[in-house]
């Protein structure tokens, strides 16, 4: 008989999702049935974990009583991919937990993280950050206090987001770079790795180096 309740599908196998597995594993909140991924081949496997095939197999799942999915693809500078996933798999009835690394760091006071947040190891969130739906934090990236982090943003490895600023939803910041304290920076940019961000970025904005 399954149960339905930690029962977890993945959509991606790539390095992402490798992560993601370890993750998953040392919770032991949820058991993974099996990975959707149509650029691999079905019957193959990823740490153990079987390939079943590609998207279309969601609903026949879903049916079949496996409830929670998990959105295992990166992403490199366009977050569409991600954001098409979580609405497709919201779409046929699945939920989608904050899957978060035991060696990271969330603030309990007063941080909100909602459905298909990832926090990955060595992240840091501090007091009072708000972190929008399927959006990444990746290794070793830090939120200060007070930040708000839209939906759909990727926050990748070493990355510094000081206290107070605003990241809108699909934006990307690089590995390594870093946000002033009290910066506001629009919706679906771009902040290339090892960038420093000192004034308000609008959106759409590719940025790189220092501005």
């Amino acid at each position: 008989m399954m149960d339905e309740d930690r029962n977890m599908i993945l959509l991606g196998g790539g390095g992402h999702a490798k992560v993601l597995m370890d993750m998953i594993m040392m919770s032991g909140e949820y058991t993974i049935a099996g990975i959707l991924d149509a650029r691999l081949e079905a019957g193959t496997f990823i740490n153990g974990i079987a390939v079943l095939g590609g998207d279309e197999l969601l609903p026949g799942l879903r049916a079949d009583g496996i409830t929670n999915a998990c959105i295992a693809v990166g992403s490199v500078k366009d977050n569409s991919g991600r954001k098409a996933l979580y609405g497709l798999a919201r779409k046929h009835g699945y939920y989608i937990p904050s899957i978060i690394h035991p060696r990271a760091v969330v603030s309990s006071a007063d941080t909100a993280l909602p459905d298909g947040v990832q926090v990955m190891a060595g992240a840091i969130i501090q007091a009072g950050s708000r972190i929008g739906g399927n959006t990444i934090i990746n290794t070793g990236a830090i939120v200060e206090h007070d930040c708000v982090i839209g939906k759909n943003v990727h926050i990748c490895p070493g990355a510094v987001i000081c206290g107070g600023s605003i990241i809108g939803d699909n934006a990307f910041v690089g590995a390594g770079a870093t946000v002033i304290q009290g910066i506001e920076i629009g919706r679906g940019t771009v902040v290339g790795a090892g960038a420093v961000v000192r004034r308000n970025l609008t959106d759409g904005m590719l940025i790189r180096g220092a501005v």
